[in-house]
């Protein structure tokens, strides 16, 4: 029995372990970097702040209730005076030319309430709005550019695995060349040479392999940051979902264009509102208060209500320094649009030739692959047969790890260039992430 026991604990924990080390395909690594990415939470946390301003430039709207509370003593005629009679303690007995100090405990309770103030909260909540659609859009825009690199990240992982195949390959064979040369050496067929040019080759070799994984561990590495991914095992799977690319299409559903429009927008409120400071604002307002004394033991209430005009005749041309900034900051929201519209258009062009040369290299890679690996093994026969030079057959098995390497290069290149074509016209990385 507890032999068994300690059988399936081993199946359990290997089976625990393998779910654990579960390979890591595109569609998880995207959902991964849009939640845990530093760039996405920042950009979540933009768009809170944004929401808070709208809920402040909303508080303008509201009545304004305040409490205030003091306590004082004091022996100036002008107090006393003023407090006993807060008070209603006056009597006719008191000499005003001898004071005494008197204590007063005040409570007020004021209301403030907006009644006109030229536009200019109106125009702060429409501004604040803006703003905030501004900055969702923006986020929407680091999900678009972190998915594009998401994408870019993985490709870049499978292109090195593939590089570090076609140097394993090369090692491979010039080993087993340098067992044919060695024996060729040993039956007089071969000089020295010709297994020391084997023998270089195949360190040369070696070394780029260390080097290939050195560029996934790289590679890997980078992705892992894009993840937010800081501890525990990562890998990711060998095949990716068949991107489709785009046949036609613009920039205008990219979010950073809609983010503009919507900066625009909120320059044109914040100009508004910077010229209602030229209109005079209106306030009403309220108050009660309770003052009560223990110099005399007595207390009182009384009310206040009334109205306040306030205009500014003469600020020292403040406003007017307002008004000229709200104006220059909207007209440079409209230069950014249209500096950002040219940027998108030459972004969208980009894409579509990089794929065009891309699709072009990967039908040449591809038939390269084919005639470098034919000749290789052509050049691996004829040398078995004492019937090639080994510099012939180092110059064939290079020229098939440049192939094979290029073909790995102009593979990978495609798939970006896909990718980077849906992100240029804010499509997603996934199809099935536009359901």
């Amino acid at each position: 029995m507890t032999k068994a026991l300690a059988i399936c604990g081993l199946v359990l924990a290997c089976c625990l372990a393998a779910i654990g080390a579960e390979p890591w395909n595109l569609e998880r690594a995207l959902h991964q970097a849009l939640t845990a990415n530093p760039d996405a939470r920042l950009a979540q946390q933009r768009v809170l702040s944004a929401q808070a301003g709208i809920e402040q430039a909303n508080a303008a709207f509201w009545p304004r209730l305040q409490f205030q509370s003091s306590y004082t003593a004091s022996d100036n005629p002008m107090q006393v005076f003023g407090s006993i009679l807060n008070q209603r303690a006056y009597s006719p007995s008191l000499d005003f030319n001898d004071v005494p100090a008197v204590d007063n405990l005040n409570a007020r309770g004021l209301v403030t309430v907006p009644l006109y103030t030229g536009g200019r909260n109106t125009a702060a909540r429409k501004a604040a709005r803006g703003n905030a659609d501004a900055a969702w859009q923006d986020e929407a825009a680091i999900r678009n550019a972190l998915g594009f690199e998401v994408s870019r990240g993985f490709h870049t992982v499978l292109k090195t695995r593939q590089f570090i195949r076609a140097a394993e390959a090369a090692v491979n064979s010039l080993e087993a060349g340098l067992g044919v040369a060695r024996k060729r050496l040993d039956g007089g067929t071969l000089l020295k040479a010709g297994v020391l040019d084997i023998e270089v080759r195949l360190a040369q070799a070696r070394e780029d392999l260390v080097r290939a994984r050195n560029a996934k561990a790289l590679a890997t590495r980078a992705l892992r940051n894009l993840l937010g991914i800081e501890d525990g095992e990562f890998e990711v799977t060998d095949t990716v979902p068949a991107l489709s690319a785009p046949a036609s299409g613009d920039f205008s559903g990219r979010p950073e264009l809609a983010a503009s429009r919507h900066r625009e927008q909120a320059a044109q409120e914040q100009a508004r509102a910077a010229r209602g400071g030229y209109l005079p604002r209106v306030h009403a307002f309220g108050s009660l208060d309770y003052d009560h004394g223990w110099e005399y033991d007595h207390g009182g209430g009384s009310w206040t209500v009334g109205a306040l005009l306030q205009w500014d005749l003469w600020d020292g041309k403040l406003n007017r320094a307002k008004v000229r900034e709200a104006n220059a900051n909207l007209e440079t929201a409209r230069e950014e649009q249209r500096k950002l519209r040219l940027a998108l258009d030459l972004e969208v062009e980009q894409a579509r030739l990089d794929l065009r040369a891309a699709n072009e290299r990967l039908g040449v890679t591809d038939q390269a692959v084919t005639q470098a690996a034919e000749s290789a093994q052509l050049t691996r026969a004829r040398f078995e047969q004492e019937m090639a030079l080994s510099r012939e057959l180092m110059d064939a098995e290079t020229a098939l790890v440049t192939a094979r390497v290029r073909r790995a290069e102009a593979q990978a290149d495609q798939q970006i260039a896909i990718a980077a074509l849906r992100k240029a016209l804010g499509w997603p990385q996934l199809d099935s992430q536009a359901k």
